[in-house]
């Protein structure tokens, strides 16, 4: 069965059972990863993990993945050169059209898979007016501001609660494991937000009080965690944890029925 889009012809899309496929929207960013990660990691996280995912998708889950949107909402990296970004306004527009656009042919799931955290709040808002716009049911896959890594990090992390959350243990290590040839591990240092950040019990990067922050504000290099703790063999790890788990998640939101 062809999973990509893109792949597909008209005839063969047209042909898909509407009623029980998922239309997956990957999302991602390019933007600054400090001195040792490219611009484009989350984009090339976001792919990796996808590849994988779709060689364990089971033949009986209908899913469909659309082109990637490699750009997201990432302002608060923009006082780092290299770094792109929609206004809220350009990205609640583009996401917006191509679920219309899935919507219009049939789709009634649809499963956005999230990879850069600055997207969230827009997607988790925006997933609402759809449901009532458009009458689809649309899903937000998100791995930052959830539970998603937390079985694999309670295994794998080394660096403190801080040590993974931008250019971090986790995602230098992913990186390592998929593109080794664009880290440089010689530049790898790692990078805290102010301590007072870091002990308070409410007002800290994780919530549960959050804040407009630049990342500037909390880290001078660009970034947030601690990259020397990362690892190939961690990063193999990683993506077929999330391959899996993304197994999971589509088998979950396949079988939701008579939702009202």
């Amino acid at each position: 069965m062809k999973r990509m889009l893109a792949e597909m012809t008209t005839e063969e899309v047209a042909g898909i059972d509407k009623n029980l496929a998922i239309a997956m929207l990957p999302i991602a960013a390019h933007e600054q990863h400090g001195p040792h990660l490219p611009i484009g990691t989350d984009t090339y996280i976001l792919n990796g993990v996808l590849e994988e995912f779709i060689k364990i998708l089971p033949d009986d889950l209908p899913l469909v993945v659309t082109p990637s949107i490699p750009i997201g909402k990432s302002n608060e990296h923009m006082p780092f050169a290299g770094t792109l970004s929609f206004s809220y306004e350009t990205l609640l527009g583009v996401v917006h059209d191509i679920c219309k656009s899935l919507a219009r042919h049939g789709f009634r799931k649809i499963a956005i898979f999230n990879a850069h955290g600055g997207n969230t709040d827009i997607l988790t808002s925006l997933c609402r007016d759809l449901r009532d716009q458009l009458n689809v049911r649309v899903f937000v896959i998100d791995w930052w501001f959830t539970n998603f890594w937390a079985d694999i990090l309670a295994e794998l992390q080394e660096s403190p609660r801080d040590g993974v959350f931008h250019a971090c243990e986790l995602e230098t290590s992913i990186m390592m494991h998929l593109r080794p040839e664009l880290v440089n591990t010689d530049r790898m240092a790692p990078c805290f937000p102010p301590e007072q950040l870091r002990r308070n019990k409410y007002v800290t990067i994780f919530g549960p009080v959050t804040m407009g922050w630049l990342t500037p504000d909390l880290a001078p290099t660009g970034v947030i965690g601690d990259p020397t703790k990362a690892s190939a063999e961690k990063g193999r790890r990683f993506v077929a944890f999330a391959a899996g788990r993304l197994v999971e998640i589509a088998r979950e939101i396949a079988a939701l029925e008579n939702l009202g």
